[in-house]
């Protein structure tokens, strides 16, 4: 699973610098001879973009996840899909087998995540020294555990409240550009608008950094 450099089909090369017949066959004949099976693709048909000599654009399906019949039989229910990146001209893809999914969802508990961003607001330190007083003290193990456990969940409240805005706009940011790269509509390269929207998440990216 990954980037292959090579395409199966010519259908999944679209613009200048398309490969060779003898290229495309020799890549289909390494895959046949170890036995793999290409899994497909939800999404997008293409999971590179480049811009070439003249202002031209070529879209193509680099990206995929090959498998064995023995292992598509094992997980018959997964999927591959092409997601939307920003930070490359190569987008990411998605293994997911939905029944392992479903499992992990019914069987989940939430952890608990400490956010080193939230110690960039000014109200950080009052409020966590407030919330550990305010619990009185603890004189058994128990209690402490209580109390950490209490600690915790007033910290994952505030920080959804204080900071929850930037993955809030992360997510919509990323179904924006999702939708302006799937537009059917859209030749050449990226629009200003679409250029607008990745500096923005790249922006927004770096600052999750540090959460």
């Amino acid at each position: 699973m990954g980037d292959f450099n090579e395409v199966l089909l010519r259908e999944e090369h679209q613009g200048v610098q398309e490969r060779s017949h003898a290229q495309i066959a020799g890549f289909r004949e390494v895959v046949d001879v170890c036995g793999f099976h290409d899994l497909g693709y939800e999404g997008r048909s293409w999971t590179f973009e480049k811009r070439v000599a003249g202002g031209s654009y070529c879209r193509v399906r680099l990206d995929r996840a090959l498998a064995t019949a023995d292992w598509c039989s094992r997980f018959s229910e997964a999927r591959v899909s092409h997601l939307t990146g920003a930070a490359s001209d190569h987008d990411p893809i998605l293994l997911q087998w939905e029944q392992d999914e479903r499992d992990r969802r019914r069987k989940k508990k939430k952890i608990f995540r400490y956010e080193v961003m939230w110690e960039s607001h000014e109200d950080f330190i009052a409020m966590l020294a407030q919330t550990w007083q305010g619990g009185g003290k603890a004189h058994t193990l128990q209690e402490l555990n209580e109390k950490v456990a209490r600690l915790a969940g007033s910290l994952s409240e505030w920080g959804a409240h204080s900071f929850g805005h930037v993955r809030r706009e992360l997510k919509a940011l990323n179904e924006e550009l999702e939708r302006m790269r799937s537009d059917t509509t859209r030749a050449g390269g990226p629009s200003h608008a679409e250029i607008k929207v990745v500096e923005r998440i790249m922006e927004l990216n770096h600052r999750e950094e540090i959460m």
